[in-house]
């Protein structure tokens, strides 16, 4: 099997950019050689010129997808970057129980856009749960998109190695997760409660949405590293069409809005309200 050149990782960069909006730099070469070897090594694929032409010219969306499995990693833990949790219980829980900010019909709507294998909506979900006690009496839903067929798929079935759980307080666990048996011995499953809350779907954030909003909060964590500066504006944008007056944005800790043109204002690290 031969190895990726440069010129085909120039042509799987700019494919990347195409389909997804995702800006590939040469230091991922390494990686998407390792990669894109390992596949063809178990694909019918005899090179690697082979498999740029399907792509090039045949293949379909779910052709597509396995393509974009290779080049993407789902790197996510539950209460990741705790300080927009810390951000959510100052200005958005206490507000709420206190009576000074009101939300018509009661009604709350969280996007986790880049939901990942799904730690962060059932973050979100526990979160909610511990900081609202009547949260039965609230419309609560949290819609959780991803493009990874893969990740879609974990987050759905919301079951998770215990080791993933070692950094969440041991009451949240015993009280949120569902300890596995037999073949799922060493795993647990979010309860039943929390998942009642969260939509999972696939999306590519490139294409139009069929969601309208209004959300009170969305979250798009360590997504947009792997954009340019005008994508990252245009998406930005986008979801501040779909976030309410005041509503939230929270975005990863290394990433940053200075420099684009967007109607949000910093109020916390890494956190926008518009």
């Amino acid at each position: 099997m031969d190895a990726m050149s440069a010129k085909q990782f120039e042509v799987i960069a700019s494919l990347a950019k195409e389909y997804w909006g995702l800006n590939l730099s040469e230091r991922k070469t390494d990686l998407v050689r390792s990669r894109l070897g390992k596949f063809l090594a178990r694909s019918s694929f005899q090179s690697v010129e082979e498999y740029l032409e399907h792509l090039r010219t045949d293949a379909d969306d779910e052709d597509r997808l396995v393509f974009f499995d290779l080049l993407s990693t789902n790197v996510t833990s539950f209460f990741r970057e705790r300080q927009h949790f810390d951000y959510l219980e100052r200005e958005f829980y206490t507000p709420l129980s206190r009576g000074t900010l009101t939300l018509p019909g009661k009604r709350i709507r969280v996007w986790s856009a880049g939901c990942s294998t799904g730690c962060e909506p059932y973050t979100i979900a526990i979160h909610a749960h511990e900081q609202m006690p009547d949260i039965a009496e609230w419309d609560y839903q949290i819609l959780a998109t991803d493009l990874s067929n893969t990740a879609v798929a974990a987050a759905t079935n919301a079951i998770y190695p215990e080791r993933m759980l070692e950094d969440i307080e041991r009451p949240l666990v015993r009280k949120y997760f569902l300890k596995g048996t037999g073949a799922q011995a060493g795993h647990a499953r979010v309860a039943k409660q929390l998942r009642s809350m969260v939509s999972v779907a696939r999306l590519n954030l490139m294409d139009p949405w069929p969601m309208k909003g209004p959300f009170d909060i969305i979250f798009c964590r360590n997504v947009m590293i792997y954009f340019d500066r005008n994508t990252r504006e245009r998406l930005v944008n986008r979801f501040c069409d779909l976030l309410r007056p005041g509503g939230i944005l929270a975005i990863g800790s290394s990433e940053t809005l200075s420099g684009i043109d967007v109607p949000v204002r910093s109020v916390a690290p890494s956190t926008y309200v518009k």
